[in-house]
């Protein structure tokens, strides 16, 4: 039998990258894009080092396991929540070699006994179309049956530096961020609505990402603008600091609001795009 080790890694890894996806897209995490890519060519060099007779120990339980521990780390981490990704991980990874039998059968497709392994010839285009099905069939069910709608989103008005920036935010009862020094409810926005209400500074997600610096400079090249540090946690992340501005006016669906502070997330809020903030919701904890 002849193996293509090229095709064996390109397949592999394009099948871990689907399903990593669909892991993501399941738990709503604001895994980085970099370690999805990682951990899929994580999972073709494994598929590839498997086909190296020495290293068949790969392939096999419970060496196979070792793959999936790495990649499931290298993506999403040990510490918080991080369990819950690699539990769902999993569920995909069985849903999916459920499929593929199921179409195997469907289809007829020839199995052959090597080793005291049956395998199905099956081709690499089927098996990426088949992860292709799982990760849309997944994006499908969430967006018809968990997007949100009616009144839990709202239009949200900000108002800085004379800019109004209009964006769509969800209003979530489970946010209850505040200026620890006087208690006000603190909105949190996507970078990259900062980015549109200023954009002659020309900001980055980057920037975000290490808001104490990001503070020194708001505060050099933008004196008039009251820039704040404020603390949080987070489900899956052992907590940290948001830049946030204290916005001239808020407006939600067309009233104003008491809320004055915007805090800034270098990660996504909503997996869907469905919306770009979040405000506390009237039946929340403030």
């Amino acid at each position: 039998m002849t193996v293509y080790v090229d095709e064996v890694f390109f397949v592999n890894a394009a099948v871990d990258l689907l399903l990593l996806k669909t892991a993501v897209s399941v738990t709503g995490s604001g895994t980085r894009p970099w370690r999805l890519w990682a951990g899929s060519g994580l999972g073709g060099l494994a598929a590839t080092a498997a086909c190296v007779p020495a290293l068949g120990w790969l392939g096999r339980l419970p060496g196979a396991a070792l793959p999936f521990f790495a990649m499931g780390l290298l993506c999403f981490g040990w510490q918080g929540k991080a369990w819950k990704r690699w539990l769902w991980f999993f569920c995909v990874c069985c849903g999916f070699a459920g499929l593929a039998l199921a179409v195997c059968g469907l289809l007829r497709i020839p199995a052959f006994s090597l080793g005291g392994r049956v395998y199905y010839r099956v081709t690499g285009r089927l098996l990426i179309l088949l992860a292709l099905a799982v990760y849309g069939g997944v994006r499908l069910a969430l967006d018809r049956f968990a997007r949100h709608r009616g009144g839990e989103l709202v239009r949200l008005g900000l108002t800085l530096d004379g800019r109004t920036r209009v964006c769509t935010a969800l209003r979530d009862t489970g946010n209850t961020l505040c200026d620890p020094v006087t208690g006000e409810p603190v909105l949190v926005a996507r970078w990259q609505v900062a980015a549109r209400l200023l954009p002659e500074l020309g900001l980055t997600r980057a920037q975000f990402e290490d808001p104490a610096a990001l503070l020194v400079r708001l505060g050099t090249e933008k004196p008039a603008l009251r820039v704040r540090l404020i603390p949080f946690r987070a489900v899956g992340t052992a907590g940290g600091l948001l830049a946030a501005l204290s916005m001239d006016q808020i407006t939600e669906n067309g009233r104003p609001s008491a809320a004055r502070l915007v805090a800034f997330s270098p990660t996504e809020l909503s997996d869907g795009g469905s919306y770009e903030a979040l405000v506390q919701g009237s039946g929340g904890e403030s």
